[in-house]
């Protein structure tokens, strides 16, 4: 049964928020283009105009879910979406582009459902849901989205209601989009109306919606609109709608006309017809003519098998019957069992949507956002207080350790200085003070990260209502920043010289060069607010190694991090990876402000005195190289560095390669 997939890629108002005309004009192109199924030819256009759109601009959110609406590879197509989504870090972009966060949630949305994320997915709806009024034109969009939830679920009832309802919120849109594009999407949804009811055993609806759609098309085509994809969906719908009444001379009329419609084939559309075909001619006796239906299905399910999974579960089937018609009971049972064994397949990747309540995770998204809000109401008073003493009792407590660590290391070099004969001894006492000092700063900064997790995590959520003053806003966000400042030092501390010593570094056999390069596809996001470009080479398939993902991932992103950091805006970054003599090297060079020849050595060293600010303003803690270099070390490995003042940087990794 043809499922027509429909092209939803719409704003809540027709114009992009983009201040740059050329922009906007070109995005609507891209628009156009993948509107008639031209997206390689889009993806063109996008490309062309993507070092026009600025960072700061909506139109990047424009730019990252045109991508991923024709990107097949699933996960790549999830990564587009979260791009789309990173620009609306803030609240106050959600509420300064609502047309765009509404998109992008969409976008997010869908990636999920790829990626049979059914919950995720449906929380994005949900926000995108908060977003319209309902009843309005793109209401109906967002029906479309749930609609295919529950088809895959094979509700087939509720998707078809839900489709239907969408046809009549997106007839209230009016002028606001063009005929063609409100075409290729009513189209679509009257088309999967019909196959919803069909599947549901309503064939009397299910042929009334599939006639609709051919008056739509005809109305189309007087236009100049090329309908011929569309035609052979409804066609070999109406063909299998015959088939199932046993009306084999319509079924017949209007499966020649879906496979004879001439047609570049991207998707295996006419994988459908022919395989009814086949069973019409099965049933008729007319085997040469089933056979040759057959043969055309196959050679299409070849060269289409990743979009036609569920089709060709479905031929194993048929042609097991035809063989069975013509008696050869051998090949037919063979068939049969291939049949068994992949539909068992589908359905078990299947089982965790089956099981999914949709209109119970939707409620209790509501109930969990009424709870919120009722929170954020009542503990407002005793946030305030509850802040103001923990910055307090944070600033006493680390005034009262500074100085007690100060007066011992005083106290200590005095000591030295005076008593040479009570070195040994008096370092000895000053080892197992530090020892102690670490134990204790170690357990105290566990203990601060709660209760500042807590503080900046309601003081984020207060900062999103409404009802609060300038001045009450701004002691929130006081306390906010205050909070995040103090959490990411205690979370580097942590990370260096507080960290257990005594871990036990686990390691498995990963390919370091798809490590590399994640890590360089992640971080280009950020190279882009400074308009950087991260180059990779590589002249390797793979390259393994045995790493702990977690620690190398942290050098590859410190290194990368600091390379952004000290280089100018507009230049590129080079990472490479080569292996050699059972070793491999990684090398990030940057062509930014350089190190100074007197601090190559301290660098790598803890709280090194040779911090310096970055190019943006970037402010350092100078634990990053430090750790760097302390997970290498555990590696058995070596990182160094070359750079010349005023032109650039190259750190350099040496790792053992595997075997």
């Amino acid at each position: 049964m043809s499922f027509t997939s429909i092209l939803t890629w719409m704003s809540c108002k027709e114009q992009v928020s983009s201040p740059d005309v050329d922009i906007d004009k070109q995005l609507r192109l891209t628009d156009s283009l993948m509107t008639v199924s031209k997206g390689d030819s889009g993806i063109r256009n996008l490309k062309k105009i993507r070092p026009l759109i600025k960072d700061s601009s909506p139109a990047v959110t424009d730019y990252y879910c045109f991508l991923a609406q024709w990107e097949i590879d699933f996960e790549l197509r999830n990564r587009y979406a979260d791009s789309a989504m990173a620009f609306f870090s803030t609240d106050a972009r959600k509420k300064q582009y609502p047309n765009q966060y509404y998109k992008a949630l969409l976008c997010k949305g869908e990636a999920s459902v790829n990626l049979k994320q059914y919950n995720t997915a449906l929380k994005y709806y949900y926000k995108a849901k908060q977003i319209l009024n309902n009843g309005n034109c793109d209401d109906g969009y967002l029906s479309v989205k749930m609609a295919n939830i529950y088809y895959k679920q094979k509700n087939f009832r509720q998707a078809a209601r839900l489709w239907s309802n969408s046809y009549n919120l997106i007839m209230q849109c009016g002028n606001r989009y063009s005929f063609q594009k409100q075409f290729y999407t009513l189209q679509g949804v009257l088309n999967n109306t019909g196959i919803s009811y069909q599947k549901s055993l309503m064939l009397d609806s299910a042929e009334y919606f599939y006639l609709k759609d051919l008056k739509l098309i005809d109305t189309a085509k007087s236009k100049g609109i090329d309908v011929n994809a569309a035609s052979i969906a409804v066609f070999d719908n109406l063909g299998g709608l015959y088939l199932s009444k046993n009306d084999l001379k319509h079924a017949e009329l209007y499966l020649l006309k879906a496979v004879q419609l001439p047609l570049k084939e991207v998707d295996g559309i006419k994988i459908p017809p022919y395989l009814k075909l086949a069973d019409l001619y099965t049933r008729k006796k007319q085997f040469d003519k089933a056979a040759a239906a057959f043969e055309q299905s196959k050679t299409r399910l070849k060269k289409y098998s990743k979009q036609n999974l569920d089709i060709e579960v479905g031929w194993n089937k048929m042609y097991a019957q035809f063989l069975f018609a013509k008696g050869n009971k051998d090949g037919a049972y063979g068939y049969q069992n291939t049949y068994i064994h992949l539909k068992d397949s589908l359905e078990s990747v299947s089982a965790n949507l089956y099981k999914l309540d949709v209109n119970r995770e939707l409620n209790s998204l509501a109930q969990q956002q009424t709870v919120i809000k009722l929170s954020q109401k009542n503990k407002l008073k005793k946030i305030f207080l509850a802040g103001s003493v923990v910055i307090a009792l944070l600033s006493i407590v680390i005034i009262v350790l500074i100085n007690r660590s100060l007066k011992r290391s005083q106290k200590a070099n005095k000591e030295a200085a005076l008593q040479n004969e009570r070195l040994e001894h008096t370092l000895t006492e000053l080892e197992r003070v530090n020892q102690n000092y670490i134990r204790i700063m170690r357990v105290m900064a566990h203990d601060l990260r709660n209760p500042l997790s807590g503080m900046t995590g309601l003081a984020a959520i207060l900062l999103g209502e409404d009802e609060f003053s300038d001045e009450s806003r701004h002691m929130l966000h006081l306390i906010e920043t205050t909070g995040i400042h103090t959490m990411e030092m205690i979370n580097e501390l942590l990370k260096s010289g507080l960290a257990n010593e005594n871990e036990e570094l686990k390691v498995e056999l990963i390919d370091i060069k798809n490590l590399l390069f994640d890590s360089v596809e992640l971080l280009q996001f950020k190279a882009d607010e400074k308009q950087q470009e991260i180059e990779f080479t590589s002249d390797q398939e793979s390259v393994m190694a045995y790493i702990n993902h977690e620690k190398i991932w942290r050098v590859f992103n410190n290194l990368i991090v600091n390379a952004i950091k000290f280089s100018h805006e507009k230049t590129s970054i080079k990472v490479a990876i080569t292996k050699s003599d059972n070793k491999v090297i990684i090398s990030i060079a940057d062509k930014g402000i350089g190190v100074p020849a007197k601090d190559q050595e301290s660098i790598f060293e803890m709280f090194t005195p040779a911090k310096r600010v970055g190019t943006g303003g970037e402010q350092p803690f100078g634990l990053g190289l430090s750790i760097s270099k302390r997970i290498i070390d555990m590696h058995n490995g070596k990182i160094w560095l070359t750079s010349t003042l005023g032109e650039g940087t190259t750190f350099y990794v040496e790792l053992p390669a595997a075997d």
